[in-house]
């Protein structure tokens, strides 16, 4: 440590922040990043912290991994963007194969590539809508999908991510997630269980996808009962359901 926490320059850019930043983009802890690497972010003054935070969960390859930079400088040499529905490029396609290749199953599997999580969530919406021309969607208890108004429909949680915000989407409803902490049912009866109530309170002949996180994070890091999303992967593919899982 060099100074206190804030120490003078973060300070002031906090002071720079409050005044040019809309206040809903809020942040967690009072200081200003200027270099991150090995679990440590060093703030403007010169602070070293270990970072528990990982940008939320999702530095997996590290900060300022030299294999990352190199790839971006190169890429930045050549172009720094050109929409692939303009004109394609190899690196994408490359992505995608390489998302096929590692996605699970042995089946044929095709990639597109979106913003964020909640345009991925939902492009797949859509996308199972129109293939089963039918309009309802299942989220699931405890579920966080995103902050969008369709996201914010499927998410779970009111405070903070819905309240306030509505009316919200349509055509969407929700199901009892499997929690062996709190519900101790196995896979299978909790499968049933949620099954049950999809059908008395939706029916599979309007549902057009069901939607869940393999494993929920917002919603308490909750690792369903095994046998539990196979089940429902079994039910969505005798009922023309796409299965989506937001992972």
């Amino acid at each position: 440590m060099v100074t206190s926490i804030p120490g003078p320059r973060s300070q002031e850019l906090i002071a720079r922040k409050a005044a040019a930043v809309a206040a809903g983009v809020g942040h967690t802890v009072p200081i200003q990043a200027v270099a991150a690497g090995g679990g440590v972010i060093v703030d403007a003054d010169g602070n070293s912290l270990i970072d528990l935070g990982a940008g939320i969960a999702v530095t997996t390859l590290g900060n300022a991994h030299p294999k990352v930079v190199a790839a971006v400088q190169e890429q930045v040499a050549q172009f720094t963007h050109t929409c692939f529905m303009i004109s394609p490029y190899e690196s994408y396609v490359a992505v995608a194969e390489a998302l096929n290749r590692t996605t699970p199953g042995d089946h044929a599997k095709k990639t597109a590539l979106f913003n964020s999580g909640a345009e991925a969530v939902e492009n797949a919406v859509k996308i199972a809508r129109k293939f089963t021309k039918k309009q309802t969607v299942v989220a699931f208890d405890h579920g966080y999908h995103g902050r969008t108004n369709l996201t914010m429909a499927l998410t779970a949680k009111s405070m903070p991510y819905k309240h306030g915000f509505g009316p919200f989407a349509s055509e969407v409803y929700r199901a009892p997630m499997s929690y062996p902490f709190r519900d101790g049912l196995n896979g299978a009866d909790a499968a049933k269980k949620a099954i049950s109530i999809i059908e008395k309170q939706v029916g599979a002949d309007n549902l057009a996808a069901v939607i869940i996180e393999p494993i929920q994070g917002e919603g308490g890091f909750i690792v369903p009962a095994d046998g539990f999303l196979p089940a429902l992967v079994d039910w969505c593919r005798a009922n023309n359901v796409v299965f989506i899982a937001d992972e």
